[in-house]
């Protein structure tokens, strides 16, 4: 039903267990999994980093160690994967990508309304404009912290 599926990551705090829900439908339906991690040198720079420059070099390494333990995961579990490290706005990138897609699977941090209309949320701006199937993982440290 999901041949390829994408799975973006930043390397945060919800991100092992979207990559762990991801691999898990991938290896249940036979499919094979693509990493994204997006490197956005701008909003790194409004960050304190001196140069985007130095913000790109910084992010890729970051990047390329979050993609390899990704793709270990899923070849632990028998799954194909690739990773694919992309300059640009997270969210224009996910969404540009997810066309090459049958899946895409991402977190959510559980803000509430003010949060995200204070600082955005990038799952759910790829939500409301994607035009493929999208699985979004509540992370369970959100969901724990809650009554």
């Amino acid at each position: 039903m999901y041949p390829r599926i994408l799975i973006p990551t930043d390397g945060g705090a919800c991100s092992g267990e979207v990559i762990a829900q991801g691999v898990a439908i991938a290896r249940a339906m036979g499919s094979s999994v693509v990493f994204l991690f997006v490197m956005d040198g701008m909003s790194s720079r409004r960050e304190g980093v001196v140069t985007v420059a130095d913000a790109v070099r910084t992010l890729s390494v970051h990047g390329q160690a979050i993609l390899q333990s990704a793709e270990m995961t899923a070849t632990a579990a028998g799954v194909a994967a690739d990773g694919e490290l992309v300059e640009g706005s997270p969210p224009d990138v996910i969404v540009e990508r997810s066309v090459d897609f049958d899946l895409v699977v991402m977190g959510s941090h559980g803000r509430g309304l003010l949060k995200q209309l204070v600082l955005g949320s990038v799952t759910q701006d790829v939500l409301h404009r994607i035009a493929r199937p999208m699985l979004v993982v509540r992370c369970s440290h959100d969901r724990a912290g809650r009554g």
